[in-house]
Order: structure tokens, then C-alpha cells, then sequence
């Protein structure tokens, strides 16, 4: 589970602009929520009926796991990966990220960060197939929110 952060209505995005932002469907984002591979990290109420609010670090999470699906990669094998970068890395903001680029074989995420060795987020080999450079995509989703 992400680090619960005090809710502020001027950094958190509702469930329906989450989707939006991140580039997948509703349905999408809700079984992410309920499987609990990406959960939103306020620390507001939860429950059935109860919105869900989603700081930035959410929704680089989220367009993360959108664009790893679209490589073939299951958010489900990644599900305990996904909440170890929420869990130790959650200074991911329009301003900060903690590495360059994500590596994973399908099943365990690594951060790397320019020529410094690999970090891996959860027990692991250090083989894998994508990589996916995080500052386009914190970029693109800054812009986004700027236009929206």
C-alpha cells in the first residue's frame, strides 16, 4: 500500500480524471483500486460510495501500469512492485522522481538511474525485457494537467 498522505482538494484528482490522466478506462482504474495494484495514496475514507483521490505520484503509477500492460506486461504479476514504488518512493511529484527509467521482466520493477547500478523494488533477478524512461511520462502528464 502507497504512503497515506493528509488530504488537500488542490493536489488530488478524482477517480474519473485519474482515469483520464493516466490513459485508461474506468473500469480499468476501479480493478487496479480493488485488486490493490495501484491504490490511491490519501489517506481520506474509504469505502463503497466514498470517492477516490489520486495525488501525482498516483497517476505516474497508473499511466506506468498502462503503459506496461501495452507491452504485454499483467499489473497483477506487478502488484507487488507497484506497491513497493509507491511504498519507498513516494516522492514521485511534477518535480521529482526517484530514477530515470523503470526496468522489469514481467514480474519485478528496478529503478535505474543514469549509470549508478539498479535498484530492485522487490526481490528479483536482474534480467528483464522493458524499460520504460519515467521523465517523458512524468512530463507528459504535467503537461496534461496543465491543459486540463
Amino acid at each position: 500500500m502507497a504512503t497515506k498522505v493528509k488530504h488537500d482538494k488542490d493536489k488530488w484528482h478524482s477517480a474519473s480524471r485519474a482515469a483520464k490522466l493516466s490513459g485508461l478506462t474506468p473500469s480499468m482504474l476501479n480493478y487496479l483500486c480493488r485488486e490493490r495494484i495501484v491504490e490511491p495514496s490519501c489517506s481520506c475514507p474509504r469505502g463503497h460510495g466514498i470517492p477516490r483521490h489520486y495525488s501525482f505520484g498516483d497517476l505516474v503509477a497508473l499511466r506506468l501500469v498502462g503503459q506496461l500492460s501495452k507491452v504485454g506486461a499483467s499489473p497483477l504479476r506487478l502488484r507487488a512492485a507497484l506497491k513497493g514504488l509507491r511504498k519507498h518512493h513516494p516522492e514521485i511529484t511534477l518535480t521529482s522522481l526517484p530514477a530515470s527509467h523503470i526496468a522489469t521482466d514481467g514480474k519485478h520493477l528496478m529503478l535505474c538511474r543514469g549509470s549508478e547500478a539498479i535498484e530492485r523494488l522487490v526481490d528479483g533477478q536482474m534480467a528483464f525485457a522493458f524499460v520504460i524512461e519515467l521523465a517523458p511520462l512524468q512530463a507528459a502528464l504535467a503537461r496534461q494537467l496543465k491543459r486540463a
